[in-house]
C-alpha cells in the first residue's frame, strides 16, 4: 500500500466496462492469481509480495475503479467493481483464476466468487468480511465520515495511516500514498462497504477458499473471519501473527508462504479430480 515495484515495473494495460476504464499490470508466469487492493491503495502496492509469488504464478493487479491509474465512476458499489474484474479477465483471455482481495479487495474478489463461480477456482480472503460490523465500529466508522465529510483528503489520509501503522516511518510513507486519492471516490466506496452484505450468499461459494487474517487487525474484528470461514463450504480460517490489517506489509513472508501452499494444495486437488484413474 505504500511504495512502488521493489524489482520493476511491468507495462499497463487497460479494460473499458462502460466509461471507466481499468487499470492493471500483469507480471510472472503459471496460473493467473488476480490481486485486489483495499481501499485507498492500488495494484502496484503489492509489492512486498509479489516477487515471491510472481516465480508461480501470472500475477493480475488490478487498480480498482477509482483507484491508482483506473479512471473515476459514477458507480462504486461492490457489485460494479466485480463486473470490472471480470472485464480484466475476459481482456486478458482468462477463462479461471485464483483471486485474492484484502479488505475493500475481498468484498470485491467474495462477490465476483458468489456472481460468477465458474471464474474463479480458488480464494484468498485477507482481513476482510461478508458484513462489517463490530462494538467501537461505529464511533470509528463515525469519525472517518466525518472527515471524509468535512475534511480534506490529507485528514482521512492521517486518519487511516495511523490506524494501520504504529512505526511513525511506515505512516508517513502510507499517508503520501493514501492522499493522493480522489475525496469523493473514497466516500463513496466507504458508503459501498457499508452497505455490503453477502452473508447469505457465502453458501454459494464453489471455490476452496483461505480465509487469512492477522491477529492484531484493528479494523476488521476476528468475529468476521470466523463467520466466512464458518458460512463458505470449502474454507479454512489461518491466522498470521504479529500482524494487523496492512498483513502483506507487515508480514510478507509469513503471507506468501501461506498463499502458496494454499494455492499449491488447491491446484493438486483440482487436478486430482479431473485426472483419469489409473
Amino acid at each position: 500500500m505504500i511504495g512502488p515495484f521493489s524489482f520493476y515495473s511491468p507495462p499497463s494495460r487497460y479494460a473499458r466496462v462502460s466509461d471507466v476504464r481499468i487499470h492493471y499490470r500483469v507480471l510472472g508466469a503459471g496460473e493467473p492469481l488476480v490481486m485486489l487492493h483495499g481501499l485507498g491503495s492500488a495494484g502496484s502496492d503489492w509489492f512486498p509480495v509479489t516477487p515471491g509469488l510472481a516465480p508461480y504464478y501470472r500475477l493480475v493487479l488490478v487498480d480498482l475503479r477509482g483507484h491508482g491509474q483506473s479512471s473515476l465512476a459514477r458507480d462504486y458499489s461492490i457489485a460494479a467493481m466485480a463486473r470490472d474484474v471480470k472485464a480484466v479477465l475476459d481482456a486478458e483471455g482468462i477463462g479461471q483464476t485464483h483471486v485474492l482481495g484484502l479488505s475493500l479487495g475481498g468484498c470485491v474478489a467474495l462477490q465476483l466468487a458468489i456472481a460468477a463461480p465458474a471464474r474463479v477456482m480458488g480464494l484468498v480472503l485477507v482481513n476482510t468480511f461478508a458484513r462489517l460490523r463490530h462494538e467501537g465500529m461505529w464511533r470509528r466508522r463515525l469519525a472517518r465520515v466525518r472527515y471524509a465529510a468535512l475534511g480534506s483528503m490529507d485528514d482521512l489520509a492521517r486518519l487511516v495511516a495511523g490506524s494501520l501503522f504504529g512505526d511513525p516511518a511506515a505512516q508517513a510513507l502510507a499517508f503520501d500514498r493514501l492522499r493522493r486519492n480522489d475525496l469523493g471516490a473514497i466516500r463513496r466506496c466507504m458508503m459501498a462497504v457499508a452497505r455490503f452484505d453477502v452473508r447469505r450468499q457465502l453458501s454459494q461459494i464453489t471455490a476452496p477458499t483461505l480465509v487469512l487474517i492477522g491477529d492484531r487487525d484493528r479494523t476488521v474484528p476476528r468475529r468476521c473471519a470466523d463467520e466466512l470461514a464458518a458460512g463458505i463450504p470449502h474454507a479454512r480460517l489461518q491466522v498470521i501473527a504479529d500482524a494487523g490489517h496492512a498483513l502483506p506489509h507487515e508480514q510478507p513472508e509469513a503471507f506468501t508462504r501461506a498463499v502458496l501452499a494454499f494455492l499449491a494444495a488447491t491446484s493438486e486437488t483440482r487436478q486430482a479430480t479431473v485426472e483419469p484413474a489409473g
